[in-house]
């Protein structure tokens, strides 16, 4: 198949933010497929070239990459998103109709506007698409708070429905997600969920803390809890803080938070880590992902955390599968598909963000007990290979793209004779 993968923020493990739209890439090239992929350059400007092109080509891992220069950062104000949004739907959607020999488009979210692309291709060129859910929206934003005005959100919504109706198919990350997308009326049989995916090559659960690491951010003899990702207003890591708080209150400073990535939330966090006088957590800033194994090794206990909003616990996070694939129990605060994963599985712990010396009981309770730690993060490794292995995952993948092949061409032959007669 000649696939056209649209992805606003493709990156590589060079790169601070999930992999998947890479990897997948690149398992489809390893089985034969042809892979062009439509991005911007907000995680790849390292391969991009010193003049001032728009738009630039260049091939890695066998994948064809066309990248719009187009302006994007975590810290931008919720207009200066949309511009880049819509700047980003505008170039994409002229350059997606150029290549006539495209079997099928794989179009994944967020934004909803990457589907805008898929849509006009199927439009003009009658390229099936298939659509990936990442998030629910306009349902996440408008719960958030971000997206107020009645007008926005219809038009939002029509978007969201014709982009669900038309597409071939629809993948959904998670079980929330598939079922926000049947609530939309959409056939269950038309929705697959082929949730975010553990790389078992990547983490190795027997990989020991480097001493360096450990001395850098102060963690010798810490019990230590990594929250691995974004930073941004969803993650809720205010409550990171309280717990810190709390600790310290009680005169514990056996327990250090470490704090892996970068967004808009993060400048407020360390203000309030210096307000509170908090020497137990410690930031470091964006990781490369390729260094993420390195990170993880250095943490007793791994924490998953969102706001207590609901639309946010349908989320399908990478910080949560990488944490099962390096063998790392996991705490979470998201009353959602991944306590049912932790607590079903037995790899890991809730806790209520709104309750601070819970949270701390929590911490203080699990640092005592090392070999149900060990435990869990035996049964994770587990779980990882059994359920969530990234390379059986691509595998599902690449057979919704095949399947969504056949139909349309099926139908393109029957237009095709009945124009001869």
């Amino acid at each position: 198949m000649n696939i056209l993968y649209i992805h606003q923020y493709f990156t590589t493990r060079d790169g601070a933010t999930g992999t998947r739209s890479y990897e997948f890439a690149k398992h489809l090239v390893a089985q034969g497929h042809s892979v062009t992929v439509i991005t911007g350059d907000a995680h790849l400007k390292a391969y991009m070239p010193a003049s001032d092109e728009r738009v630039a080509r260049f091939t890695m891992d066998g994948i064809e990459v066309v990248a719009i220069r187009n302006a994007y950062s975590n810290y931008m104000s919720t207009t200066a998103r949309i511009k880049s949004f819509l700047s980003f739907m505008a170039k994409a959607s002229r350059l997606s109709l150029q290549d006539k020999n495209i079997d099928v488009v794989l179009a994944t979210s967020t934004p909803l506007t990457v589907a805008i692309p898929a849509l006009l291709r199927r439009m003009w060129r009658k390229t099936p698409f298939v659509f990936e859910v990442r998030d629910l929206w306009p349902e996440a934003p408008i719960q958030m708070g971000i997206i107020r005005s009645p007008i926005v959100k219809k038009v939002l919504k029509t978007v969201e429905q014709h982009t669900y109706r038309k597409a071939e198919h629809v993948i959904a990350l998670s079980p929330g997600m598939a079922k926000g997308v049947t609530d939309e009326g959409i056939a269950t049989e038309k929705v697959t969920m082929i949730p975010n995916c553990s790389d078992l090559s990547l983490f190795d659960p027997s990989k020991a803390a480097a001493p360096e690491l450990q001395a850098k951010y102060g963690l010798e003899g810490k019990f230590v809890v990594v929250h691995g990702g974004s930073m941004g207003i969803a993650n809720g890591l205010q409550c990171v803080v309280e717990a810190a708080a709390a600790l310290k209150r009680r005169q514990d400073d056996s327990v250090a938070f470490l704090l892996t990535g970068d967004g808009k939330t993060k400048p407020e966090l360390e203000e309030a880590c210096r307000r509170e006088g908090l020497d137990n957590i410690h930031f470091t800033g964006s990781v490369p992902r390729k260094d993420m194994p390195d990170i993880l090794a250095l943490a007793d206990l791994t924490l998953t955390s969102f706001q207590k909003v609901p639309i946010l616990a349908t989320n399908s996070p990478n910080k949560f599968f990488d944490a099962m694939a390096a063998g790392k129990p996991i705490l979470v605060n998201s009353n959602g598909w991944t306590r049912q994963i932790v607590e079903g599985c037995k790899i890991g712990e809730y806790v209520d963000p709104d309750e601070p010396e819970a949270f701390a009981d929590t911490l203080q309770r699990l640092k005592q007990d090392p070999e149900w730690l060990e435990e869990m993060g035996k049964r994770a490794r587990a779980v990882a290979e059994n359920d969530y292995d990234r390379q059986k995952l691509a595998l599902h993948v690449e057979r919704v793209l095949t399947n969504a092949v056949r139909p349309a061409s099926a139908h393109r032959l029957k237009e095709a004779q009945a124009r001869k007669f």
